[in-house]
């Protein structure tokens, strides 16, 4: 069955009620707070003063100008570490279902797949960045750009330039406070405590030639205590090169006087998209306690804003932020995932400019249900007085289970874990959230992480895909499930899924491969179409993750932060590039040894 909503930032009108017999289909043009399973009211609202333009910077300058001097006292984990944030999920008691071959509606692909890779930004040069004025992060959580032959990559609190080979275009990787003008995250001369920028992502827009970051943060006063104040930075490059003069602007994220009541929040888990007319962010708001620890979640909300008036500079009054705030009334009002448009397919003009987004059913462990929502005339947004709508269908689909338990990877060398007298850790393998999203040419490509029973009857998590066929036909809007597959392998356990595929529906799916056998290494499977290849180790590693998170001494339960999300792209010459975390033999720092890896892989 199809469940048809809609929200809108217009005032609401009387509630209309339409079943078709000849369609699964239930519209509403404005809807009251509806019951659990179906979708809830929302309207959104512009919010005025809360985006400045905060100056502008140059990467290159900034790489070139002489790292600020440090010396080596100070913190070395980040006082104010924040868990994987999501909702209470309840146990349906479902029975697992064991993980089958992908499905392949076509022939898979029987020729090895043409790629090669190289290792991105590691933790030793996170921690090592702006003169070592950093503190200890995992997981890095992949904010990954490709446009014109280069690729931008930005973790937790670092971000760098590379050509396709792997040769860095700036002449050390730069801290993510560098590049958003803000103080360093620890001055270990002073003690001082500057702001923590994490959750980076980044894309290329191949229709303005423009590069786009961002990264939130809570606020904190110079001794790391937490404030209730959160803020989301984002930078728009002026020109088409990456490592040259950015935007830096500034998004007051706090809403402490929203009418929902909620209070002070942080918004967590911020991914982003553009189409021809605007960007748009997709966050998870939770509040933020009277000491400043996390609070509950409160909702999920996307945020919209001219693209051309931030590539201009707004120029007098700043265009307006259109806040769409979700109440998890549904169920599916968690990590709304906005979908990535590759070169070739143009952004969608339909309905005035559309953009589209994935969530899944986030109640109970076990699930089968996503979300397809559409942001339509999205061309208001350069008016004084967006009119923006926001319509959804929920779809039936294959089953997904909330991942349990982590995963475990192959004993071997781990001096940190030695040194404490622990043994080597488990992973953290996430949620069930989508964790990215695709719109090429007419179909929507979304992942998610899963757990199911492998063949041997263990379980183990593994990478689910979905494809569909959005079509919005005034008042109609519909999606159609094109495909569906489970990738998955025995023994090992797939972790962080991300797709991109071109116009031609050619690309891959990246995740870590992990198991009693497998050290993390960076995999993935190549996508044609409906069909998917098997899976392809782009490079394995070497030692078990080693890192400070998951260790009781370091407040860790025996299971390491990992991931967080993966990262993929496809650049103007339809070739995609993926990223995920891995770990080699390579230097490393005391506390953690994870580093990335991108894969290039031409169709």
């Amino acid at each position: 069955m199809k469940t048809h909503f809609v929200y809108t930032n217009r005032r609401p009108s009387l509630v209309t009620l339409i079943t078709f017999a000849s369609l699964p289909v239930c519209l509403l043009f404005a809807q009251p707070t509806s019951p659990q399973g179906t979708p809830g009211k929302s309207t959104g609202h512009v919010v005025t003063g809360d985006l400045v333009r905060e100056g502008a910077v140059n990467l290159t300058q900034l790489a070139n100008a002489p790292s600020e001097a440090t010396s080596k006292a100070g913190k070395e984990i980040d006082p104010n570490r924040r868990p994987l944030l999501r909702p209470p999920v309840r146990d349906s008691g479902a029975v697992l279902e064991r993980a089958p071959a992908p499905l392949a509606p076509e022939a898979a692909p029987t020729a090895t797949p043409n790629f090669r890779g190289f290792t991105g930004l590691t933790h030793l040069e996170q921690r090592s960045a702006r003169g070592g004025n950093q503190f200890n992060h995992e997981p890095p959580d992949q904010g990954l750009a490709v446009g014109n032959g280069l690729i931008l990559e930005a973790v937790n609190s670092a971000l760098n330039v590379y050509d396709t080979n792997g040769i860095q275009q700036l002449v050390r990787p730069l801290a993510l406070s560098e590049f958003f003008g803000l103080p360093a995250a620890l001055n270990r001369t002073t003690g001082v405590i500057g702001v923590i920028a994490g959750d980076p992502v980044a894309l290329f827009d191949p229709e303005t030639q423009r590069w786009f970051v961002a990264a939130w943060a809570q606020l904190n006063t110079n001794t790391g205590a937490p404030l209730r104040a959160s803020r989301l930075y984002l930078a728009v490059s002026q020109t088409n090169d990456p490592t040259g003069d950015y935007f830096i602007y500034v998004l007051n994220t706090t809403q402490a006087n929203n009418p929902d009541r909620g209070g002070p929040r942080v918004p967590d888990f911020p991914h982003f998209a553009v189409d021809h007319y605007g960007l748009y962010i997709s966050i998870n708001e939770f509040g933020i306690n009277p000491d400043g620890s996390p609070g509950d979640f409160i909702d999920a909300a996307i945020l919209a804003v001219s693209k051309q008036a931030l590539i201009t500079g707004g120029g007098g009054s700043f265009p307006p932020v259109v806040r769409f705030p979700l109440p998890f009334t549904s169920g599916f009002e968690f990590t709304v995932f906005p979908a990535y448009t590759p070169p070739g397919c143009g952004p969608l003009l339909a309905n005035n400019g559309t953009q589209f987004f994935v969530s899944s059913h986030f109640v109970n462990t076990s699930e089968n249900s996503l979300a397809i929502w559409a942001l339509t005339n999205t061309r208001s947004l350069d008016s004084p007085t967006p009119d923006l709508n926001l319509s959804a269908v929920a779809v039936n689909t294959q089953a997904f289970h909330f991942p349990t338990g982590a995963a475990v990877q192959k004993k071997g060398f781990h001096p940190l874990g030695d040194s404490l007298g622990e043994p080597v850790e488990k992973l953290d393998p996430g949620d069930f959230r989508v964790i990215s999203a695709t719109y090429s040419c007419g179909r929507l490509w979304a992942t998610l992480g899963s757990e199911m029973l492998d063949g041997q009857g263990t379980r183990r998590f593994v990478a689910e895909y979905f494809a569909f066929h959005p079509q919005i036909n005034f008042p109609f809007f519909t999606a159609t499930l094109v495909t569906q597959g489970i990738v998955s392998r025995t023994g090992a356990n797939l972790l962080y899924p991300a797709i991109a595929v071109n116009a031609q529906q050619q690309g891959g799916i990246v995740f870590t491969l992990v198991g009693p056998d497998n050290y993390p290494s960076a995999a993935f499977v190549p996508v044609r179409n409906t069909s998917v290849g098997p899976i392809q180790i782009a490079r394995a590693g070497n030692e078990p993750e080693d890192g400070f998170s998951g260790y009781p001494e370091f407040g860790g339960n025996g299971v390491a932060r990992w991931g967080d999300y993966s990262g993929a792209a496809i650049d103007t010459d339809g070739v995609a590039y993926m990223a995920t975390e891995y770990t080699p033999d390579i230097a490393r720092v005391l506390l953690a040894n994870w580093c990335t890896y991108i894969t290039r892989l031409k169709p």
